[in-house]
């Protein structure tokens, strides 16, 4: 069972997109959460009463729009004071995790009352493509500016900018723009003209930036920020230039996006290079010597985990899906490390979840567990269970043994169906476990139910900056991912499964001793060399990658 792929049905300018997969998305929207026996939902659900409406009223009035004094559409990265401007600026980054799950909201669950912020938002992103900032205009580097003040005029001072520009501005920012436009694509929506005559022009010119330029170096998204490849970036660029191809060819631009599709492809296999494969986990950067400041052990890609969440790929490793093996494996490996490197953890009994991070080299206000990166650990384990329930099974391979094994000593090797005693054992656990993490996280919610950055490392306590926005966009996440939402599929080619391959019985199909493909181990690291900033080449040479028929 999946959800179907867009569909190219148009090729002409103006014509509605016939999109079977956000109707469907929109009637499955909702899936009872599976293992719903478990206990602590009781706890959860109550706890999720009352961060939802704060959570909603904090993003809607006081961190968006002229209620807080800002532009309209633009999102402060936190509740704006006086006292601390540093604070009170517009993260394109940060406000794209807000416009996300918002986009969720309006286009998969129908929830019409913001479709007027949504609007604004898109209006606001526009505007960010044209700002002249420090970083240059829209043809020599402005594109990729990462923060304006809250009137999305530039910001003169380097310090209040350090980590801009980044490469992760134009396809975060146009991913939202993609998701926009197919929805307004849908017959019932009737926007067609619009999105073609207007909003199609300032799609493109991102996925041009992006076509041109994914192969070079940038700044990573933690401060202090590192020069180099990033896999948050890449996996970023990857969804862009796939959707943005779908979405070129369904309005009937096939000439403009006829090299997106091959350079989404280099892409998706620099992506594999990241991986860690002798320790089990998803490297954050190309920088993974802590001299220079990065382990490589990071929540980043959690966050791609969880962002890219598409149920209709089932647990694909190459796009880190939150079922996947990878994906499980550096869950597990990255959360030790983050367990041992703050003190709150330290002592933690096994039974109980790690808190999440930056990344463990971490002194940003002291160097504390982040409720964002918390939240999208649960929301994984949430995404997760919604896609074995789709498939109908769930398999432990040897990459991912260390994760089930956790929950059970004794796990086999294999793949186990839905209904088995063994299915059953394992997802509860699971379930369990994303809930443990997210009432560790109500235990230092403030009383008023605003969420703050930052749990204090030692004490449990709130800390840092009051309406951190992206603590609240992580909370309306794994809410949503809690509730049973089911995107719809951004653009990867759904995978063709074979109705027979349903698994076995109660019982282990495979036996420990035997191979299990972890997948991407000819990729050669050394073909993607990060380019100088300063080298403005398009991408011209020789195919420098493995294709792997994706």
């Amino acid at each position: 069972m999946r959800l179907s792929t867009i569909l190219p049905a148009l090729g002409l300018a103006g014509q509605a997109l016939a999109s079977s997969c956000y109707r469907e998305g929109q009637q499955l929207a909702r899936l009872p959460v599976p293992g719903s026996e478990i206990p602590s939902d009781k706890d959860v659900k109550a706890y999720f009463d009352k961060l939802t409406p704060a959570t909603k009223y904090t993003l809607l009035h006081d961190t968006t729009g002229p209620e807080a004094g800002a532009d309209v559409g633009v999102v402060a990265a936190v509740i704006p004071d006086p006292d601390h401007p540093e604070f009170s600026v517009y993260w394109l980054r940060d406000a794209c995790l807000v416009y996300h799950p918002w986009l969720n909201e309006l286009t998969v669950l129908g929830d019409t009352s913001l479709r007027g912020i949504v609007d604004d938002m898109v209006h606001a992103l526009i505007r960010t493509q044209q700002v002249i900032s420090l970083a240059g205009n829209v043809f020599t580097g402005g594109i990729e500016e990462a923060v304006f003040d809250i009137k999305l005029n530039m910001l003169l001072d380097p310090k209040a900018r350090i980590g801009s520009p980044a490469a992760d501005g134009p396809p975060f920012r146009v991913n939202q723009l993609i998701k926009y436009a197919e929805w307004l694509l849908l017959p019932e929506q009737n926007n067609g003209t619009w999105v073609v005559d207007s909003l199609w022009p300032k799609i493109n010119l991102d996925l041009q930036w992006i076509s041109s330029h994914w192969n070079q170096s940038s700044w990573d998204l933690w401060w202090p920020p590192v020069w180099g490849g990033s896999y948050w970036t890449a996996s970023l660029q990857y969804r862009a230039l796939r959707g943005g191809a779908r979405l070129g060819r369904a309005i009937g631009r096939e000439l403009n996006v006829v090299e997106y599709d091959a350079h989404a492809t280099m892409v998706l296999d620099y992506m594999q290079t990241f991986w860690n494969e002798k320790e089990g986990f998803m490297t954050e950067t190309t920088i993974t010597n802590v001299s220079l400041g990065r382990s490589g052990y990071g929540s980043a890609p959690l966050t791609v985990s969880v962002y890219n969440f598409d149920p209709s790929l089932g647990c694909d490793d190459a796009t880190f899906q939150p079922c996947s093996p990878r994906a499980l494996s550096s869950l597990k490996v990255v959360g030790d490390h983050f367990k041992a490197f703050f003190p709150i953890s330290q002592d933690f009994p096994p039974d109980r979840p790690p808190y999440y991070g930056f990344f463990t080299e971490d002194k940003f206000i002291g160097g504390h567990p982040q409720f964002f990166a918390s939240f999208n650990a649960a929301e994984q384990l949430y995404d997760a269970l919604i896609t074995w329930d789709l498939l109908g099974q769930l398999s432990v391979t040897r990459l991912d043994l260390k994760f089930w094994r956790q929950f059970d000593k004794s796990v086999k090797i294999g793949t186990y169906k839905k209904g088995s005693g063994t299915y059953k054992s394992l997802t509860n656990a699971v379930h369990e476990w994303a809930n443990k993490i997210v009432l560790q996280l109500a235990k230092s919610t403030p009383d008023d139910y605003v969420l703050v950055e930052c749990v204090d490392k030692v004490t449990g306590a709130p800390y840092g900056p009051r309406g951190m926005i992206r603590s609240l966009a992580a909370a309306l996440g794994v809410i949503d991912a809690y509730n049973g939402l089911k995107p719809p599929n951004w653009g990867h080619v759904v995978p063709k499964r074979d109705d027979n391959d349903g698994g076995c019985d109660a019982v282990v199909c495979s036996q420990e001793d035997e191979h299990v493909d972890d997948g991407y181990r000819s990729v050669d690291p050394g073909h993607y060399a990060q380019r100088s900033l300063s080298s403005a080449q398009r991408f011209t040479g020789p195919p420098r990658y493995r294709y792997a028929g994706y």
